[in-house]
């Protein structure tokens, strides 16, 4: 193949990695293969294990890192992709870096599908990133075909909180209005009982992901819809990571690529919200795999002679994410929770 021309079936992934678990290019790596992509990642940390453990080795990389790795790829004429996703991002001097990096993919590839998960903070948390990228991330939207944010993230970008499904719909308007043609928010976790019996959800009734694709003919009018889905009891680390790579393998621009609407029954046949049917259909496929795990696996006998620090340990390793074992709930996730629009 020619030096950088692009393969619709390549992929680079740039997020944080760890030795040992799942998350951030290990949590995408996999299953992206299973959908056919050649997927090569770029580090954005070097670490033994996620940081929920409470306790981890290594380092996260620095921008001089990043700019060594994609000057080689380019050097070498390797930057053949066709599509690209980013994740957490360490520092805003990294951040730029990578936002360098997506111009220059763009500059060869105009047709590059690229998700932008702005990896910022959550609600509850604020931030855990410098603050200073935020801007950063305001800037690279414009590049971005897809942006996968959680409601805190999502707040931070459009500069507005979210308390109803009217402000909602500002929220998202205002991300549309910074340049991305797509949006996932991943969870909303504040509307108001009424709003969300409004929207046809259930109260009680688990997690809420919102999306929205602007409408190429008239950009001030988007499309918005919602799926709601069980929220399962555990806390499981990379669920966020695996969404977005199952988002990016799913999607399929209607010019350039077959459609998946086969695969959905759904009111709403966009490319984004049949692409967010599935992606949900293998996170929750890959969950209920892990539980059936957990469930079979005998706690330790000394458990409870473990200080606080060895426990948290404990269970850390015990929920981690078993993606090899759900190979089949990624590559045929079977749909139970449908795409409805917003009122």
């Amino acid at each position: 193949m020619a030096a950088n021309k692009p393969d619709p079936r390549r992929l680079i992934s740039v997020q944080s990695h760890v030795v040992t678990g799942y998350v951030g290019n290990r949590s995408a790596t996999f299953p992206l293969q299973l959908l056919g992509y050649e997927t090569d990642t770029v580090n954005t940390t070097q670490l033994s294990n996620h940081t929920g453990y409470g306790r981890f080795g290594g380092m996260r990389l620095d921008a001089a890192h990043l700019q060594s790795v994609f000057e080689g790829m380019e050097k070498n004429g390797l930057l053949r992709y066709g599509r690209m996703l980013s994740g957490y991002t360490p520092s805003p001097t990294a951040l730029s870096v990578v936002s360098d990096f997506v111009k220059k993919m763009r500059s060869y590839n105009p047709e590059l599908v690229y998700l932008l998960d702005p990896v910022m903070g959550d609600m509850g948390r604020g931030y855990y990133v410098d603050k200073e990228c935020l801007p950063l991330y305001q800037e690279l939207m414009s590049s971005a075909t897809i942006i996968c944010p959680n409601q805190f993230e999502a707040q931070q970008l459009a500069g507005q909180e979210i308390t109803s499904l009217q402000t909602l719909k500002e929220v998202i308007e205002k991300l549309h209005a910074l340049g991305t043609p797509n949006v996932i928010i991943t969870s909303v976790v504040s509307l108001p009982p009424s709003d969300i019996e409004k929207i046809g959800a259930k109260v009680d009734g688990g997690m809420i992901l919102v999306g929205s694709s602007a409408d190429p003919s008239n950009p001030t009018h988007n499309q918005p819809w919602c799926i709601q889905f069980p929220e399962l009891e555990d806390y499981f680390v990379g669920v966020g990571d695996l969404f977005s790579a199952l988002m990016l393998g799913f999607f399929r621009n209607e010019h350039m690529e077959p459609s998946l609407k086969s695969a959905s029954g759904s009111a709403i046949n966009t490319p984004l919200a049949v692409a967010a049917e599935l992606a949900v259909a293998g996170v929750q496929g890959v969950l209920h795999r892990t539980l059936g795990f957990i469930e079979k696996e005998q706690i330790p006998d000394n458990y409870d002679q473990l200080d606080e620090v060895e426990k948290r340990v404990a269970k850390a390793r015990r929920v981690e994410l078993r993606l090899v074992a759900s190979r089949n709930e990624i590559e045929q996730p079977q749909i139970k929770f449908h795409a409805k629009p917003l009122p």
